[in-house]
């Protein structure tokens, strides 16, 4: 397995969630605080494959 965060709930007035990146993650992808991500969700082989790229 990979590494870990922990969702929680972003608010009071929304269903949205948020989570802290690891980082060994935001080294990898080199990412920084502003920087924009793109999430994408596929199906392969059964399971949901979850995409995230910085965009530039």
């Amino acid at each position: 397995m990979g590494e870990k965060s922990i969702v929680a709930k972003a608010n009071t007035k929304s269903s949205s969630v948020r989570t802290t990146i690891p980082e060994k993650i935001v080294r990898e992808i080199e990412i920084t605080v502003g920087d924009v991500l793109d999430w994408e969700t596929t199906m392969q082989g059964g399971r949901k494959i979850i995409r995230i790229k910085k965009l530039e």
